[in-house]
């Protein structure tokens, strides 16, 4: 009997442990690698679009075929009354009304207009509103949205800086112009950092950030960094709030210190600091619950945990529509949320040696 017993608790254990995190499985990929990939959208007929953010181009991938087609032009310089049909640092792709894809351009600081078919339709002007940053998120009835960073440095006012409790987002209709305020972040946390003699105020690595997103219909999702968990603000304006999730705090290490003081050295070098500098930054002491945040069209919104060194894949946890907790799943070695589609796809960004790929995958 006793064996009987333990047997049973046993299967129910490893029952407990597989149901736990699902994972998901590989459908299709590209056969072509790339040097780094933005995001990803999926096109009508199924194939997707994106930047290489590395190589520099705007591009478009046909996961039956195989075939990649790189659209526009990649150029050096941009004049102001540039075609619609070149980019200089394409990092951004969204999906907007109808087959129209926004492509934003980072170096440039626009965004153009193109279809489906790969044809480029105009630039987009969008009033220069909490200063200049692109926007990344847009719905389908004419809505783009940005964090208002502006009022942080202090509205463009050089060596003035604000403090503030709350860093307002945006919402900017784009056929007028207009903008209103539908969210509001937590500020960041600030600590001092040294350059050699100088120092400043900066934000500090690893502290929680809020982050937001927006849904083709306009319901606005922001994910609190501080507390683990989502809030949804619905089109009439009236907001969800989301329960907090517990998660284990994973503490800064010496060896994380080192891998990003060398980050920003590397950086810091075509901007001519010198080797030689002292170079100190503030760290939070433990990792945050999240890292990078994504909002599916089924009103999913997936949070990246931070790994430890020797993790093997990336763990996502998703909150649902109502602002509760609903799963964690689990990504293959190497693999990064890079977008969705229709029918519960799921595109992820493959890591092939120091190249990229995209593939298509789906929960299991």
């Amino acid at each position: 009997m006793h064996g009987v017993k333990r047997f049973c608790l046993l299967a129910l254990l490893a029952s407990a442990a597989c149901a736990k995190k699902p994972s998901i499985v590989l459908q299709a990929k590209l056969p072509a690698t790339f040097a780094q990939v933005s995001n990803v959208v999926e096109l009508a007929d199924g194939r997707v679009a994106f930047a290489d953010t590395r190589d520099r181009l705007f591009l478009t991938g046909n996961l039956k075929s195989g075939k990649v087609d790189t659209i526009g032009a990649r150029v050096d310089s941009m004049p102001r009354d540039a075609a619609a049909s070149v980019y200089k640092f394409p990092g951004w792709v969204a999906h907007l009304g109808g087959d129209t894809l926004a492509l934003v351009d980072f170096a440039a600081v626009r965004t153009t207009l193109w279809n489906e078919h790969g044809q480029p339709l105009a630039s987009l002007v969008i009033p220069p509103v909490g200063g200049e940053t692109p926007v990344l998120s847009y719905d389908r009835s004419g809505f783009g949205y940005k964090t208002d960073y502006q009022a942080i440095l202090g509205g463009g006012e050089p060596g003035r800086s604000l403090r503030t409790d709350s860093v307002a987002v945006l919402r900017i209709q784009l056929a007028s112009g207009r903008t209103d305020t539908v969210a509001n972040l937590a500020a960041p946390e600030l600590g001092d950092a040294k350059f050699g003699e100088q120092g400043e105020q900066v934000a500090k690595i690893f502290s929680p950030n809020d982050l937001f997103g927006v849904l083709p219909d306009g319901r606005v999702w922001v994910a609190r960094g501080r507390e683990n968990r989502v809030d949804w603000r619905g089109p009439g304006g009236i907001w969800i709030r989301g329960k907090s999730h517990n998660y284990d705090k994973l503490p800064v290490t010496d060896a994380d210190k080192a891998r990003v003081i060398a980050r920003i050295r590397e950086q810091g070098k075509g901007r001519g600091l010198p080797d030689s500098i002292h170079l100190e930054w503030p760290f939070a002491d433990h990792k945050p619950p999240f890292e990078s945040a994504m909002g599916s069209p089924a009103g999913e919104v997936w949070l990246q945990r931070p790994q430890p060194a020797d993790a093997k894949g990336l763990i996502y946890d998703v909150f649902g529509p109502d602002g509760g907790w609903k799963r964690a799943v689990v990504f293959p070695a190497g693999v990064t949320l890079a977008g969705f589609g229709g029918g519960g796809a799921i595109y992820g960004s493959i890591k092939e040696g120091d190249r990229k790929t995209v593939g298509r995958f789906k929960e299991q």
